[in-house]
């Protein structure tokens, strides 16, 4: 989905599904982007379709940082997703998950590693045989940040 920014205070609307927390009974949002026409595939009903408001309440987040805070709770419910830079320059949010956990296991060579080019990223023009550096070692590619949900 695209959004305007990655800041903190940046909202926008998406559709999920709303669900009980099988040992807790806390309410959890999954299933971002969801749509009710096709709700069943998700295996889901229609009714189970709602819109949320999220709003990022922290940007820029490590991953290895809140696991090495002795106060973070890594089984609680936290919004976590990815905002990835596109070569058009629009800023495309994804990988919404409701824990750090779920969200972590999306990365398998850690998330917090790939937030920046390793390696400049080149392309050839075929008309003119000369070489175009897109993206240079080091230039942002993704951005892991926080999210608060609401019911509208």
């Amino acid at each position: 989905m695209k959004i305007n920014d990655y800041k903190i205070g940046t909202s926008f609307e998406i559709t999920c599904a709303k669900r009980k927390h099988v040992t807790t009974g806390e309410t959890v949002y999954d299933s971002f982007g969801i749509s009710k026409e096709h709700s069943r595939i998700w295996g889901r009903k229609p009714e189970d379709v709602i819109t949320v408001k999220m709003t990022i309440i922290e940007e820029d987040v490590l991953l290895m940082n809140k696991y090495k805070d002795e106060n973070y709770d890594e089984n609680c419910i936290d919004y976590f997703a990815v905002i990835t830079w596109e070569d058009d320059g629009t800023l495309n949010i994804g990988c919404i998950y409701p824990n750090i956990k779920l969200y972590n296991m999306c990365f398998p060579y850690e998330i917090d590693k790939c937030l920046f080019y390793d390696r400049d990223f080149t392309t050839y023009d075929y008309e003119t045989f000369e070489e175009k550096t897109i993206h240079k070692k080091g230039d942002r590619h993704r951005m892991t940040v926080r999210l608060k949900v609401e019911e509208i």
